[in-house]
């Protein structure tokens, strides 16, 4: 039988065992009392961290490619400007002859008397009986106007293979002036060489005489 000393170290550890395997109870931690200014710096503090968190989050690209961000806008804009581009055309200038100045000098000193600009080609050849017209271009060079009802241009001498053997000069040629004249002819009905003399006349006063030589085969 187990002495009392014995009974008594068994009930000491046997309530140590006891004693350290019961929850401990701790006492419920007061709510501390916030004031309404410290709610705010909570709320400010709160929100730098929060953008601090953000920035340190966005990586950093040491390499040639930088990343673009797009930010996204639900804004509706105005209409896009269009660049309008205006063409100015200037007008031209027209060209204008220039005027001569001064008084045409004849260079003949005589009254009446022409200079040839143009004439007929001699020894062209024509069919027989084929009629033609041909042209002279006359420029007055003496003192005197060539009256349109004074001056005529007619058959002088030589072979008569015209149709109509006087004309007139259609107007007044002023010194300095140039008469074109035409003149219907028709070829002779014989093969050979013919040449028609023509001159500008007044009366029985000739001057200005020119030539025609054509040939028929």
């Amino acid at each position: 039988m187990l002495n009392r000393r014995t009974k008594f170290t068994f009930w000491f550890a046997a309530l140590a065992f006891v004693m350290a395997c019961a929850p401990v109870f701790s006492a419920t931690p007061a709510v501390p009392t916030l004031d309404p200014g410290g709610i705010e710096r909570i709320i400010a503090q709160t929100a730098n961290a929060a953008s601090t968190q953000t920035v340190a989050a966005i990586p950093t690209s040491t390499g040639t490619n930088t990343p673009t961000r797009t930010p996204t806008s639900t804004r509706t804009e105005g209409p896009t400007a269009t660049n309008t581009v205006i063409y100015e055309f200037q007008t031209p200038t027209p060209f204008t002859l220039p005027t001569i100045v001064g008084t045409f000098k004849p260079t003949s000193d005589k009254d009446y008397a022409c200079e040839v600009l143009d004439s007929p080609v001699d020894g062209t050849y024509y069919s027989p009986r084929l009629e033609f017209k041909v042209r002279w271009r006359l420029k007055n060079v003496g003192y005197k106007d060539w009256e349109n009802n004074v001056v005529d241009f007619a058959y002088n001498t030589g072979d008569k293979f015209y149709k109509v053997k006087e004309y007139n000069l259609g107007g007044d040629v002023k010194p300095g002036e140039v008469a074109e004249i035409f003149v219907e002819m028709r070829a002779p009905k014989d093969s050979g060489t013919f040449t028609s003399y023509w001159t500008l006349r007044i009366d029985t006063y000739k001057f200005c005489r020119v030539a025609f030589t054509i040939k028929v085969r």
